[in-house]
């Protein structure tokens, strides 16, 4: 009896952990978040574009729901300095599909260098923030060679993946 017992309860689990092979699955339509069972990070309901000229940016930042204290952040990395104000946005309340015009005014950095545009705010309740990158310039030939594996993201863009140092 006991070997019954314990083949049954085999075979039960095994049942269990079957999956049809040629299936897929469809992703939730319910809302990323905490216990969501979702391990996409929860962004800032929020559209970044830049057109870069030389030395300056028009940012433009697209609310896709309503938040209060919003903070608009830019600053430079990997050589770029941002002689403009560093937060043009501070403490605001925005509405749903609300544009904030933005001009950065800049100074690259040598060969490639970004322009990161971070927003925070609270959304539907919760803090929330995005951060969004904008390369400048080439990149120099030492820039190019550095250590690192070179990637192609969902988007398309290329992102050099480095070890740490």
């Amino acid at each position: 009896m006991n070997r019954t017992l314990v083949l049954l309860v085999s075979l039960a689990a095994l049942a269990g952990c079957t999956h049809a092979q040629g299936t897929t699955t469809e992703p939730s339509a319910a809302p990323a978040g905490p216990g969501s069972g979702d391990t996409q990070k929860t962004s800032a309901p929020v559209e970044v574009t830049a057109e870069l000229g030389r030395g300056t940016a028009k940012v433009q930042v697209r609310f896709d729901a309503p938040g209060s204290n919003v903070r608009v952040d830019v600053k430079g990395v990997d050589g770029l300095v941002v002689s403009s104000a560093a937060t043009p946005v501070s403490e605001a309340t925005v509405k749903q599909a609300e544009v904030r015009a933005l001009d950065v005014a800049f100074a690259p950095g040598q060969g490639r260098s970004h322009l990161v545009v971070s927003v925070a705010g609270v959304f539907g309740g919760a803090s929330l923030n995005r951060v969004v990158s904008f390369a400048v310039g080439e990149p120099t030939a030492a820039q190019r060679t550095s250590p690192g594996t070179v990637i192609t993201g969902s988007d398309g863009e290329r992102v050099k993946v480095q070890p740490a140092e």
